[in-house]
This record gives structure tokens, C-alpha cells and sequence, in this order.
């Protein structure tokens, strides 16, 4: 399936990534980024696949409900693994299940709604969530950490890939 083998590449991206940065330079609270790391970014995106693989057994999926784990902003070993876990278990999760989405926009805990949805719907979600963060992940390695090498198209759009393709030629 596309979805998976995008969300493996993604997290295969942010694996590179984490791999080239001491625990120091990964938890580093930067001026750039308004006192966030990327390791804060990196672990956002990981609950976030974390909550769709987990939510996908169940039948439900809630990115409200997150665990914020301060481990996977300073820890690049236990990130690592992290990242590599959820590799594999997304290999796992089944193609074609319905899954109910709750959340809320309000400041309200009891306002959460429960939105029908599906695992490929959350997974492409997924993908333009670590995306975005990506995005401002690059901006601040090549700032702040320019020795390390990203992927070419590390935080850019699959849609804006196939652009810059079509008007280079």
C-alpha cells in the first residue's frame, strides 16, 4: 500500500535525522524554533503515529490524548528505537478498517465529537502532520546544525515534489 510505504519513508527520514544529532544538539531548546527542539518535533510526530497505530487495534483515535514523553525529546537512542517500532507496526495495521476519529476544538474536555474516519484517512493525515513539522525541523538544521545531511525532499510536500519536477522539465 502507498500510504504505508510513505509513512515507513517518512519515519525512515526523521530516523536519518535523529541518527546525525548528539542527545545535546536533539534536545537543544533553540532561539529559532521560540525555545522548542527537535527533539519536541520529532517526539510530536512520534505520538502522533504512535496514537494512529495503537488507536487502529481499536477503533479509536484520539491525538488529543497524548502522553507528551519528555524521553523522546532528549533521548536519540530511545527515540531511535522508537522510530524503528513504529516502522514495523505499521507494516501491521489493516487497510480498509473504519475507525472513529475524537476530537475537539474547544476548550472543553466534555465538547470532544466522534468523527467516522478510516485508517488510510488517518495515516495520510499522519504523513502531512510529520511533514509540517519536518518543515520547521529543516529550517532549523540547516540554521543551527548545517553539518548534517537531510534527505532532498526532507519536509516538502509529495504535491510539491511532482510540481518541481513538472516545471524543471
Amino acid at each position: 500500500m502507498q500510504l504505508k510505504a510513505t509513512g515507513k519513508s517518512i519515519l525512515k527520514q526523521i530516523i536519518d535525522l535523529a541518527d546525525q544529532l548528539s542527545d545535546d544538539e536533539y534536545g537543544a531548546e533553540l532561539e529559532l524554533l521560540n525555545g522548542n527542539s527537535i527533539g519536541k518535533h520529532v517526539r510530536h510526530i512520534v505520538e502522533f503515529f504512535e496514537i494512529l497505530i495503537s488507536g487502529a487495534e481499536k477503533g479509536i483515535i484520539n491525538y488529543d490524548n497524548r502522553n507528551h514523553e519528555p524521553v523522546y525529546e532528549t533521548d536519540t537512542i530511545k527515540t531511535l528505537a522508537k522510530l524503528e517500532d513504529l516502522s514495523e507496526r505499521l507494516e501491521n495495521i489493516t487497510n480498509g478498517k473504519e475507525v472513529f476519529l475524537e476530537v475537539s476544538y474547544t476548550d472543553m474536555d466534555s465538547d470532544a465529537v466522534s468523527i467516522k474516519s478510516s485508517v488510510e484517512r488517518e495515516l495520510a493525515y499522519n504523513i502531512e502532520h510529520a511533514i509540517h513539522h519536518m518543515a520547521i525541523i529543516k529550517i532549523a538544521i540547516q540554521t543551527v546544525f548545517p553539518k548534517v545531511k537531510l534527505a532532498e525532499n526532507f519536509g516538502v510536500a509529495y504535491s510539491t515534489v511532482r510540481y518541481q519536477k513538472s516545471v524543471k522539465h
